[in-house]
C-alpha cells in the first residue's frame, strides 16, 4: 500500500504509524524518507491536516484519528480496502499501456519508437561525454519464402525464436528492438565497431542452434545479414537526430553489402558511397 501510494503524483504520504518500533515497514518507508512514529496521537497531531487511512481493522484506531482529524479525514475498514485495490488496478493498468506503448506485441521487444527514444538518448551522452556507441542493423535472410512456403503462423514463431536467442547473447547494457518486419536494431553503448561486430557474430552463430518448429514441413533454422555503424564515424556537432539518422544509413547500406555478399554475414567495413 505505501509504496503504491507513494507512486501516486497526486498523494503526499506525510507520517507513517506502527505501535511496533521494529516492524518492518517502518524501516522501508524511512528509507524512502517519510517520517516514521510509534504512537498514534503524536502522529496525527504532528501531520494534520491530512487524510488518515487506518489499515489495522482496529476501530480505536479510527475514533481516536476522528477524535483529532474529523470524521470525514479518517478512510478506514472495507474502504481503505477498496482505494487500495482501485490505486493498484489504476497502477497495473497504466503499466500495461505504457508497455504496450514501448513494446512489439509479437516478440516482446522494444519497439521502433521506444528505440529511437533510447538512440536520441544515447547519442546525446556520447556527444557530451565523448564516448561511443554503435549499432548493429539485422534482417532476417530469405524471410518472406518462410512466411511464403511455410504460413505466418510458423514466420511469427521464426521472429520470437530470433528475438529469443539474440537477446540471449547481448550484453546488459545493450537495447534490442523489432526495427520493422523481419528487422532488428542493437544499440551497444561504449561500443566500437570490433565490440558490435563480434557481438553481431556472436548473435549469428546462436542462430545455428536455434531450431524453428515447423510440424507440416519440418523445423529449420534461420540466418540474418547484418550491418555495423559506429557514431565515432559521423561528424558529431550536427544535432541528435541528423546524426541518428546519418547512423542508420551506414548500417543499413552495410547491411545490404552483407546481402550482396552472400547473407549469413556482418558488414562493418564499407563506407557507403557520397551522394
Amino acid at each position: 500500500m505505501i509504496e503504491t501510494l507513494a507512486e501516486e503524483e497526486l498523494v503526499e504520504i506525510v507520517a507513517v504509524v506502527d505501535i511496533n518500533g521494529d516492524a518492518p515497514g517502518l524501516h522501508q518507508v524511512k528509507g524512502m524518507g517519510i517520517p516514521t512514529f510509534t504512537d498514534v496521537e503524536t502522529a496525527l497531531i504532528s501531520s494534520a491536516p491530512c487524510v488518515a487511512f487506518n489499515l489495522t481493522g482496529n476501530e480505536m484506531v479510527e475514533e481516536v484519528a476522528a477524535a483529532i482529524l474529523g470524521v470525514g479525514a479518517v478512510v478506514g475498514g472495507l474502504e481503505a480496502r477498496l482505494i487500495h485495490r482501485m490505486v493498484t488496478d489504476l497502477k497495473e493498468a497504466k503499466n500495461e499501456l505504457q508497455y504496450q506503448a514501448t513494446h512489439d506485441v509479437l516478440t516482446g521487444l522494444m519497439n521502433r519508437r521506444f528505440m529511437v527514444e533510447k538512440l536520441l538518448q544515447e547519442i546525446d551522452r556520447c556527444k557530451r561525454y565523448n564516448v561511443s556507441c554503435a549499432v548493429v542493423m539485422m534482417d532476417l535472410d530469405h524471410f518472406k519464402s518462410v512466411n511464403d512456403e511455410r504460413g505466418h503462423a510458423v514466420g511469427d514463431r521464426a521472429l520470437k525464436v530470433v528475438s529469443s536467442s539474440i537477446a540471449n547473447q547481448i550484453r546488459g547494457a545493450d537495447s534490442l528492438a523489432r526495427w520493422g518486419g523481419e528487422e532488428f536494431l542493437l544499440l551497444l553503448p561504449h561500443a566500437d565497431k570490433p565490440i558490435a561486430t563480434q557481438v553481431a557474430e556472436k548473435c549469428l552463430v546462436s542462430l545455428r542452434d536455434a531450431p524453428i518448429e515447423d510440424a507440416v514441413n519440418g523445423n529449420f533454422f534461420t540466418s540474418f545479414s547484418a550491418g555495423v555503424a559506429c557514431i565515432n564515424e559521423l561528424d558529431l556537432s550536427l544535432p541528435a537526430a541528423d546524426v541518428l539518422d546519418d547512423l542508420l544509413a551506414i548500417a543499413d547500406k552495410r547491411l545490404y553489402a552483407a546481402k550482396a555478399r552472400g547473407r549469413a554475414c556482418v558488414v562493418a567495413d564499407i563506407m557507403p558511397a557520397s551522394n
